[in-house]
């Protein structure tokens, strides 16, 4: 009886090889010679998962194959059975990250930081110095070949960076010797943008006037730019308010890392920027997905965190392109400083543009900026998240060339 690899499901939990003959189980032996053969094809041939492997289970089917064929070449006869467990063996053994596993599936874990053998967590808003957790460098260095292998990308002394998204959803960024003094691996873990505006209600983000207003927002298709430091919730936000939009409306997602996710919306286009990692890859950036996304039918088009100047052009060229209701955000402290970030981003991608002009470019794409700020307590430790700005933006600058703002909070 077959079985669904991306589920697992089925009645007898096994996948039988053949047609004739007595089944018979794998044995330990041949069930080590198994996986140590399919991480030898993995090493030799980097074209075995695609580079947009984004999520375990898409894997399954091809390690299943791959077992199937190597079995029925070395026993044509026989009748051998891969079970489930032998599949989630073999994805543990190549995309599992050790000890991480534990913190990824905590709820209550926000962040995860990696000092070459320290970690460091962020469980309920407070930071928890772990110590030395890896035994020494070869696990660490285990952890980012399995990221890479993950992610499809690279990451050496020729390219120290990796910004990645893991088999979870988890954002990760990992920086490597000989730009840094040692390996930084900092994973934002996937654990709260399942989050309906009401929940974010009860957790006291904002009152229920400003939900009101949020709702509102999103209903006449304002452009929403929503602004606030690291970890302020600024993506867990923006999927919130995405996930208010009408159902018959086809979005478009622009993003560097795949963060915002509308699973359960219908109509949604997810495009991720590839950097060049090799001679032989084709860089695809923002500007060339917007591109491309502007010949498709879209009621709205979404740019994720606005990070350089390349994203914050092509976001404000999003927003003035006639698609209303789009959204983005942004690093800043404060609903007008993020104005300004924007208008400088601009300017350093397009130094022809004059200040006065992309002032008046912004005044005209941005409808509303949101400003999250956390709450700390005496030990810099979060204690909660809030809205603590809204302010509408007119399309007319005043009288002194700058933004005119209203603050509605």
């Amino acid at each position: 009886m077959s079985t669904d690899l991306k589920t697992g499901r089925s009645e007898t939990n096994l996948h039988e090889i053949g047609t004739v003959g007595k089944v018979e189980a794998i044995s330990y032996k041949l069930e080590k010679d198994l996986l140590s053969l399919l991480t030898e094809k993995i090493k030799k041939d980097s074209s075995f998962f695609s580079d947009n492997f984004k999520d375990r289970n898409e894997c399954r089917e091809k390690i299943f194959i791959f077992f199937s064929e190597l079995l029925s070449h070395k026993y044509p006869y026989a009748v051998i059975k891969i079970d489930e467990e032998l599949i989630e063996k073999a994805v543990s053994e190549i995309f599992g990250l050790g000890i991480l596993e534990r913190y990824l599936t905590d709820k209550t874990i926000t962040d995860i930081f990696i000092q070459d053998k320290e970690m460091i967590v962020i469980k309920n808003g407070v930071k928890n110095y772990l110590g030395e957790v890896f035994k020494n460098m070869d696990e660490v260095n285990l952890i980012i070949d399995r990221i890479k292998l993950g992610s499809g990308k690279n990451v050496d002394q020729r390219i120290p960076f990796l910004n990645t998204e893991l088999y979870d959803g988890s954002r990760c960024s990992i920086i490597i010797p000989p730009v840094s003094d040692r390996i930084y691996i900092t994973i934002r873990v996937f654990n709260c943008l399942d989050f309906q505006l009401e929940d974010q209600f009860q957790l006291g983000m904002f009152s229920a006037e400003t939900m009101r207003m949020l709702k509102k927002f999103v209903q006449e298709k304002r452009n929403i730019l929503i602004a606030g430091s690291m970890g302020s919730g600024k993506t867990t936000l923006l999927n919130t308010l995405a996930k208010l939009i009408d159902k018959n409306e086809i979005i478009s997602l622009i993003q560097d890392i795949p963060e915002i996710k509308l699973n359960s919306h219908p109509y949604v286009r997810m495009l991720t920027t590839r950097p060049k990692a090799r001679e032989i890859d084709n860089e695809v950036n923002q500007e060339k997905l917007l591109f491309e996304t502007l010949r498709l039918k879209a009621d709205r088009i979404i740019v994720g965190e606005v990070r350089n100047s390349m994203a914050a052009y092509q976001m404000l060229q999003a927003l003035n392109t006639g698609h209303r209701g789009s959204f983005g955000t942004i690093h800043a402290d404060s609903a007008y400083d993020a104005l300004l970030r924007i208008e400088m981003f601009a300017m350093e991608y397009r130094s022809n543009l004059s200040s006065s002009i992309v002032k008046k470019i912004v005044s005209r794409a941005v409808d509303a900026v949101i400003f999250l700020e956390c709450e700390k307590d005496e030990n810099n430790n979060i204690k909660n998240r809030k809205i603590s700005e809204i302010a509408v933006v007119d399309s007319n600058l005043n009288e002194s060339g700058d933004y005119k703002l209203t603050q509605l909070l």
